[in-house]
């Protein structure tokens, strides 16, 4: 490798570290364990009552709003184990998901999509994406089209009227994505908005302040 293509490279490691490195500050660290918690109390809550949704990224957004992607992806990851040790080890499959979620809304932040209210339209379709394109190939393929959330019900109705698995699955999943992490991007933003500025990492004070 020549000498540029090498400098070239420890450039793009050096840019990565200082990009990580910014997003956990003394304030996110505190906030993570809120985002995980939030993360939690939805899942338990969409869990025990079967409902057709998931409400266990909205703390994973708010930190990507807040924080920064890497920040939101480690909450989002680590909200599944959690989830998981709490009885609910489907999570653990899913995990991916969460993680992406972390990693978009994130980027999305830093680009600015999430400065007014107007603007979070187009995260909510975009991570509505994200999530149907990463969470169908593991329903299908891990769980037989079954699950233990609500969704299975509605992937059930589908399979009923003569659709393939893929096909239900996949509709289930962008119905009920729509709803749940379209949703969940609004509600972050209005939480992460609501946030006094003195308590905002880095990112929250660029997008808020």
């Amino acid at each position: 490798m020549s000498k540029t293509g090498t400098a070239s490279g420890e450039s793009r490691i050096e840019r990565l570290r200082d990009s990580i490195g910014t997003d956990f500050t003394t304030t996110t660290w505190v906030l993570v364990p809120l985002g995980i918690g939030i993360n939690a109390i939805g899942g338990f809550i969409a869990s025990t009552l079967k409902l057709p949704l998931f409400l266990d990224n909205i703390g994973t957004m708010l930190l990507g709003i807040l924080a920064g992607p890497w920040a939101a992806a480690l909450t989002g990851g680590l909200a599944n184990i959690v989830q998981a040790m709490l009885g609910n080890p489907v999570q653990l499959a899913f995990m991916p998901v969460p993680v992406a979620i972390g990693l978009v809304t994130g980027f999305l932040a830093r680009r600015g999509w999430f400065d007014n209210v107007k603007k979070v339209i187009v995260p909510a379709i975009v991570l509505t994406l994200v999530a149907t394109i990463i969470a169908t190939p593991i329903v299908v393929l891990v769980f037989g089209g079954v699950t233990s959330s609500g969704t299975s019900l509605v992937t059930a109705t589908l399979v009923a009227t003569g659709r393939s698995l893929v096909e239900s699955a996949a509709t289930a999943q962008i119905m009920v994505e729509l709803v749940d992490k379209g949703g969940s991007a609004f509600v972050a933003f209005f939480i992460a908005k609501s946030v006094p500025s003195r308590y905002l990492p880095p990112q929250g004070q660029d997008i808020f302040s």
